[in-house]
């Protein structure tokens, strides 16, 4: 398994652009909700040039990782056509500037809130103007299916609060956006080492977002299930969705539409 920190986040960056041809209007400003180590924003510069880029997290380390990206090597600086890309620190609860952006971009950005994303999708289409477009990448019900099955064998509980791709995009469609479609597929990643495993948990927020009736007991065994050939394959359940900002009105406010007499 390679070291590459964020080699998942660029797959499902790189899934996501190849969708894109499809889209006819091109977004002015981008809103980036998550950092991923500067994946997203390089695919989307490189398409849409005159895109203006902002960029939400609340790991202060994912943040860090980005804006170092976008100053490492010529093909990066020039992705970023000398525009630097403002970054709030903020938890994904906390209000974005409302009605601001064409496109909300989400690559893994939703899973240190996967046990309570109502909030953060009603934020999401808050921070989007009216038809604006959501991008949105996430892990599905089956991630880490092996290393919770090997947990309970151990008799150490553990629950996951990844939903399943239809309740999430049913969750989208309830709390602002209309048109949801979601697929999904999944990662087979292979370890030699528990100390990757770990990396790659650290990266992508998975055994942080997990629920433990005793955390240092699970990576405990966890550790012990490496080391003895037990653990070696991981499945990510990788889910994408895309949908449409609702129009949204002020309370007791409805929409009156005009329509030509017949003759």
């Amino acid at each position: 398994m390679t070291t590459d920190r964020w080699l998942i986040h660029r797959r499902l960056a790189e899934d996501t652009d190849q969708r894109l041809p499809l889209i006819a209007t091109a977004p002015q400003h981008i809103l980036l909700f998550g950092a991923d180590g500067d994946c997203s924003r390089r695919l989307l510069a490189e398409r849409y040039l005159q895109a203006t880029f902002s960029e939400y997290d609340s790991r202060a380390d994912h943040l860090q990782a980005a804006a170092a990206a976008r100053q490492t090597g010529f093909w990066q600086r020039l992705a970023g056509k000398g525009k630097t890309v403002p970054q709030h620190f903020q938890t994904p609860e906390t209000p974005l500037p409302e009605a601001q952006a064409d496109w909300l971009w989400c690559n893994l950005g939703l899973v240190p809130s996967a046990a309570r994303p109502v909030p953060v999708i009603e934020n999401w289409a808050r921070a989007l103007k009216t038809d604006g477009l959501l991008f949105l990448t996430h892990f599905g019900l089956d991630t880490l299916a092996e290393i919770t099955g090997y947990l309970k064998t151990r008799n150490i509980a553990v629950e996951s609060p990844f939903a399943d791709m239809h309740d999430l995009g049913d969750m989208l469609f309830h709390h602002g956006f209309y048109d949801p479609v979601m697929d999904t597929a999944k990662l087979e990643l292979s370890y030699t080492r528990a100390e990757t495993f770990w990396q790659d948990m650290d990266t992508l927020g998975i055994w942080s977002a997990l629920q433990f009736a005793d955390e240092a007991a699970a990576r405990a065994a966890v550790n012990e299930g490496f080391a003895q050939g037990l653990l070696h394959t991981v499945t990510l359940e990788t889910v994408y969705g895309h949908a449409v900002k609702k129009l949204q009105l002020p309370e007791n406010e409805n929409v009156v539409q005009f329509y030509p007499r017949r003759r």
